[in-house]
């Protein structure tokens, strides 16, 4: 769609003043309804909440996209006007938090000049974020300094990305503000660091640019990912025994997610020496900008999908190059899915078993420190071991039974693995739903990763599920996407 292409165009283009900024932000009321994990055929009780965002061009509103997921109505009111504007939402990130939004009433944006976005900053620079935090509706601004700017865990979708970090508060309702250097977007304000004090995070320009350039087409992409692991290279030994000239440069490639780009191209115990012509330190680290350094995952989901990047290795001693075409993102390769939003969960209900795909939504039904709460083995694939294999492409869980005399006996069985049905091994959820209703024997074998073993009357079980269903107010057996 050109009309993505020309809204790019024109952020950068267009200038703004210190007056302007004020009349481009937004207030942004969201009603949502979030999907609930535990009882997948349900939601949770509706919310409401509200957030902030600013004017660019195309009458686009730019903000985070946790300010509207799972949104069921989104109004918006602009500053200096009481009057509240249905608005939808015409774009969403959910990898990098970024969102754009729109109003159909057009007069809505007469007499606001869009504000365009500016360049990455650097450290020490001083930066005025804008917002409606909690507390109030009038317009807050809070000024700081740039603290680092590196890749960092994005809260909404646990993906690392570049951060800019500033020491200026970002509160509740600050979220999708604008931060502002020279009347320019350098980033918008996304989260905050709960242990410390005045330690807030921004989503800078060159995330924002990733999305609006990946959005020119109409369709959203994301963000690539190689699909490998790798160990960092501290000791000098190590070094002489891989044929590595210097001391603590590369790392070295331990696991690859199957099918990925990686995979096409690595091998375990390859020493990755440089990627897209950057060298690559032993900590893991590259140079983005002189002086400045992140990790070297930054140098791949810069890029958009589809594209290709070069690598230099040490095989064997000898070293080689060569291009990898990165053709996928994290959601492609992962065993446990991160965040998932604005989408149903998953759910095949058989002789009252309820099974699931593992996500992390799921295992934050263990609460926010769900690493901690939750069964070892549901948490360390996500945590550990996270590729894809060519016989797993995702984790089945028996999430727990739903009492009734055709499963007695299993009443106790919960947060399982799923391993085979009558013998034939879990390659991932959609199979596995196929494998049962596929399944003609008498009985409904089911083993687990504790070793448990379920057997049910396939007769008798298909029988019963709609009247244990109807007990618990459940209308469809299954959702699938």
């Amino acid at each position: 769609m050109k009309y993505f292409a020309t809204l790019f165009t024109l952020i950068l283009l267009t200038p703004a003043t210190a007056s302007s900024i004020d009349q481009a932000m937004v207030k942004i009321y969201t009603n949502s309804v979030a999907y609930n994990y535990y009882l997948p055929w349900s939601t949770d009780a509706p919310m409401e909440s509200s957030g902030s965002g600013c004017v660019v061009h195309g009458n686009m509103i730019l903000t985070n996209a946790h300010v509207v997921t799972d949104e069921t109505y989104l109004q918006v009111r602009k500053e200096g006007d009481p009057r509240k504007y249905r608005a939808v939402v015409v774009a969403v990130s959910h990898e990098a938090d970024l969102a754009l939004i729109t109003v159909s009433d057009e007069s809505f944006f007469d007499g606001i000049r869009p504000l365009e976005l500016g360049e990455l900053p650097h450290a020490r620079e001083e930066v005025t974020v804008y917002g409606y935090p909690m507390g109030g509706d009038a317009l807050s601004t809070t000024r700081g300094v740039i603290s680092r700017i590196e890749s960092s865990r994005y809260t909404h979708s646990g993906l690392s990305l570049l951060t800019v970090q500033i020491d200026a508060a970002i509160n509740p309702g600050n979220s999708g503000g604008p931060a502002i250097i020279d009347n320019k977007i350098i980033g918008v304000a996304m989260q905050t660091m709960t242990q410390a004090d005045n330690i807030g995070y921004v989503i800078p320009v060159p995330v924002i640019e990733h999305f609006l350039q990946d959005m020119e087409d109409g369709n959203y992409n994301g963000f690539p990912s190689a699909g490998f692991s790798y160990q960092t290279i501290r000791n000098d030994a190590f070094s002489a025994a891989f044929g590595i000239g210097e001391e603590q440069v590369g790392v070295m490639i331990t696991d690859l997610a199957y099918n990925s780009p990686a995979a096409a191209v690595f091998k375990p115990g390859d020493i990755l020496m440089k990627i897209d012509g950057q060298s690559i330190a032993g900590d893991g680290t590259v140079e983005f900008r002189p002086g400045s350094r992140t990790r070297l995952d930054y140098m791949v989901n810069r890029c958009q999908i589809g594209e290709t990047i070069p690598f230099e290795i040490i095989r064997d001693g000898t070293v080689q190059t060569g291009e990898m075409i990165l053709t996928s993102t994290l959601h492609d390769l992962a065993v446990v899915q991160a965040k998932i939003y604005d989408t149903p969960p998953e759910y095949f209900i058989f002789g009252g078993a309820v099974f699931m795909p593992l996500s992390v939504n799921y295992l934050e039904s263990w609460g926010s420190e769900w690493y901690l709460n939750a069964v070892d083995y549901l948490t360390f694939p996500y945590l550990y071991k996270n590729w894809r294999s060519e016989n797993t492409e995702e984790l089945v869980v028996l999430t727990y039974m739903l009492p009734a005399e055709v499963n007695t006996g299993y009443e106790d069985l919960q947060n399982e693995l799923i391993v085979t049905v009558n013998g034939d091994s879990i390659a991932g959820f959609s199979q596995f739903v196929e494998l049962v209703d596929a399944n003609q024997d008498p009985f409904l074998e089911l083993t687990t990763n504790l070793g448990s073993v379920i057997v049910l009357d396939r007769e008798q079980a298909i029988a019963a599920n709609r009247e244990i269903m109807d007990r618990y107010g459940i209308i469809r057996d299954r959702f699938l996407l």
